[in-house]
């Protein structure tokens, strides 16, 4: 690469029409001619990306309370991010999932992985009547694996990863913003998956 030096301009950055992009490296300026980004829209790709705006979705559901926001910014002090990037940190990593349909009083099987500290990581589920139930096996999970749920009512069933840490002062679990990801990308079609079951 040719080296390149200017008296007029100590620091340029950015692209020159779609030709030559400036920036500058360890404290040196450069050029190179300008190559269109790679965006080869595969399945894999298009899941992952629909995981995350998903994730995005969820967290502007629950940060609208701003003791909620202060308790996941809280949290993640720790690892030097605002709550917002942890969130959707621990939710990419995380995913579940479950049958498309069940029957009541007929066991199904919830199928997860989890993205962060285990000891934190519990599975919830909203029922038909909106109420959530932690469903998290007295033994806790590992790292990825199934649990067994027997739903009892008809109806729609959604099952959550939730980092049962979050709480708000004077809380208890479960609560709604514990719950980070109800998604597992499918990377046939292209699309993140929602873990709910039709119950009849």
């Amino acid at each position: 690469m040719a080296k390149w030096f200017s008296v007029l301009f100590s620091d340029v950055r950015k692209k020159l029409g779609d030709q030559v992009v400036f920036s500058n490296w360890k404290g040196r300026g450069y050029m190179r001619t300008w190559v269109k980004p790679a965006n080869p829209r595969t399945n894999k790709q298009q899941a992952n990306r629909d995981h995350t705006k998903k994730l995005v979705g969820r967290w502007q559901e629950i940060s609208g309370d701003a003791d909620v926001k202060a308790a996941w910014n809280n949290r993640a002090l720790d690892y030097g991010i605002s709550g917002y990037n942890l969130f959707v940190k621990f939710g990419r990593k995380s995913s579940i999932s479950c049958p498309a349909t069940g029957t009541a009083n007929s066991a199904i099987s919830i199928d997860y992985a989890v993205g962060f500290l285990v000891g934190e990581a519990g599975v919830y589920v909203v029922k038909p009547d909106g109420s959530i139930e932690d469903i998290t096996p007295a033994e806790g999970l590992s790292s990825s694996g199934s649990i067994s749920y027997t739903p009892t009512d008809t109806g729609d069933y959604y099952f959550f990863i939730a980092l049962k840490t979050i709480l708000k002062t004077g809380d208890t679990s479960p609560q709604a913003y514990q719950m980070v990801n109800k998604w597992k990308p499918d990377y046939t079609q292209g699309i993140a998956v929602e873990a709910k079951c039709t119950v009849s």
